[in-house]
């Protein structure tokens, strides 16, 4: 795998906006599902884009210029174009730092990501191709996720880098919103095969609210693998060790 080219900055380049912009940003953006050849994908619009707008993407004519640099951001989502998604993993709170990256958990030590992905690899989740640079002890390997299998993935909400939660983000409508659309895209794509699995309390009750009134959905759930609540030691009798083999059981499980 190479490195990525160079780009521009995007929205991703939060580190010039402060958390109260973040939130704000947050809140504009709408998350929606578009047909794709094969499969679909997701789409970030802004709230209070015009129709015509959320229909034709690309430079236009914009009745509020302010409105249209002020980009709306996303929560870091994984969501395979194509094939079956047989598993949604909801998790953990996404920080400033993990808006910039392209995968949620990717080289996020401070929430247990390389724990996550040595997990998915154990699971048979990630293409055949890509294991091999998923994580090693020392850390990340490769600056590019790598692909995965029938797996969807993203973040239950957002918080600072170093504070703590506030729920009312958690649970107000525009996150409600993006699970929602993310689980009823992802059952969409599952053959009615589709299963939950949740890291951490916050993230076991938002998915069972989410998932209130869609049929057939189980939610099942793991422990964050976090640094409060788990040694950084792999070894196969420490708690780190005991996490992974029971989440990779958990995850392989839910593809069956």
């Amino acid at each position: 795998m190479t490195l990525p080219p160079e780009r521009e900055p995007s929205p991703l380049d939060t580190t010039e906006y402060t958390f109260e912009e973040i939130v704000a940003r947050l809140e504009l953006g709408r998350l929606q599902v578009e047909a794709t050849e094969g499969g679909s994908r997701l789409v970030v619009t802004h709230a209070e884009a015009p129709p015509q707008e959320r229909r034709l993407p690309g430079p236009m004519a914009s009745p509020s210029q302010e409105r249209r640099t002020f980009k709306p951001l996303d929560l870091p989502t994984l969501f395979p174009e194509k094939g079956p998604i047989l598993i949604l993993l909801v998790g953990g709170f996404a920080t400033d730092a993990s808006l910039r990256h392209a995968a949620p958990f990717w080289e996020d030590d401070s929430a247990g990501g390389y724990l996550v992905w040595q997990a998915l690899g154990r699971a048979g989740l990630l293409h055949k191709k890509d294991a091999d640079f998923t994580l090693g002890r020392g850390g990340f390997w490769d600056p590019a996720p790598p692909r995965t299998l029938g797996l969807a993935m993203t973040y239950v909400g957002f918080k600072p880098e170093h504070g703590e939660v506030d729920f009312n983000h958690v649970v107000h409508p525009w996150n409600i919103h993006r699970l929602e659309t993310l689980a009823e895209a992802s059952w969409s794509r599952s053959m009615e095969r589709l299963k939950i699995v949740t890291l951490g309390e916050a993230a076991r009750f938002m998915m069972c609210a989410i998932a209130y009134g869609m049929p057939g959905i189980p939610v099942l759930s793991l422990p964050e693998p976090n640094r409060d609540q788990l040694s950084r030691d792999l070894g196969r009798d420490s708690a780190a060790g005991l996490w992974l083999e029971w989440a990779s059981d958990l995850l392989a499980v839910g593809r069956s």
